[in-house]
């Protein structure tokens, strides 16, 4: 517990609202929509580009303060949603509109650099996105930390009230919320994926979320990396520079994104 309060702390992704501007410094314009974002290019010949989704409360977090060595680095805004803290980069009110903008603006980075590959990395709400994002649209690798999976049971979890901001991503039923794990039941490829989490998460419960998730890939014989370790606090030992590791790692071995199956 203390060592990650001290991670917390130091942290150099926690920032206040007067910081925004500097860190997420451009403007991507579609469909009469304005989305903040920052982008870092790599400090080498890029293998690829990573997509960072932020956490839950979107004043808080910054953008990528640091160059990465071998990719360059796309950090969307997500300050939509109940009292603009984020939307799980999907919507609001049974509407996936920001979902739709924010995937312009990745295809329009993608087409720009002329990547062959690209990545997701997220944690909390972000770890969501990544998900989201990297089975929806086909990424080449997933990175999430202490992830929310299922947003029907935190809709459940938090009441259908107003004031959940789970429940601002719906207008009339809990059916129109974005279905992660029927996505992933769905999907004919799953990209290779790298989840780390603390057992005892008491925001997102490895039971209810991220379990669900690994049961999908184990069940399809899809590629999966865990780091679940019997810690408190929602919070996971990860960083920026072990996931551009792993995506080294899927560039230099391809592994298969093709799922068996039989099951």
């Amino acid at each position: 517990r203390e060592k990650g309060k001290k991670i917390m702390r130091e942290t150099s992704l926690i920032y206040d609202l007067s910081q925004i501007e500097s860190t997420y410094p451009f403007f991507f314009e579609a469909d009469g929509l304005k989305l903040r974002y920052a982008y870092l290019k790599s400090k080498e010949a890029p293998k690829g580009l990573i997509v960072l989704f932020h956490g839950h409360n979107a004043f808080l977090h910054a953008g990528p303060m640091e160059k990465l060595n071998n990719f360059d680095v796309l950090a969307p805004w997500d300050n939509f949603g109940l009292n603009r803290q984020g939307s799980w980069f999907w919507g609001e009110k049974g509407k996936n509109f920001v979902e739709k903008i924010v995937w312009k603006l990745i295809e329009s980075k993608i087409k720009e650099g002329g990547f062959k590959r690209w990545f997701c990395f997220g944690g909390s709400m972000g770890g969501f996105a990544a998900l989201y994002y990297g089975i929806k649209y086909g990424s080449d690798g997933v990175y999430a930390l202490c992830p929310q999976i299922d947003l029907k049971q935190k809709i459940l979890d938090y009441g259908m009230d107003n004031k959940n901001p789970y429940a601002h991503l719906i207008e009339s039923s809990i059916e129109e919320a974005p279905d992660l794990l029927e996505l992933a039941r769905a999907a004919s490829e799953l990209p290779p994926l790298f989840l780390a989490q603390h057992q005892y998460d008491s925001v997102n419960s490895f039971e209810k979320h991220a379990l669900k998730i690994t049961e999908i890939y184990s069940r399809k014989k899809a590629w999966l990396g865990l780091r679940i370790q019997p810690a408190i606090g929602h919070i996971g030992e990860g960083t920026q520079k072990e996931a551009e590791f792993l995506f080294n790692l899927i560039v230099e071995k391809n592994p298969l994104k093709r799922v068996n199956f039989n099951f």
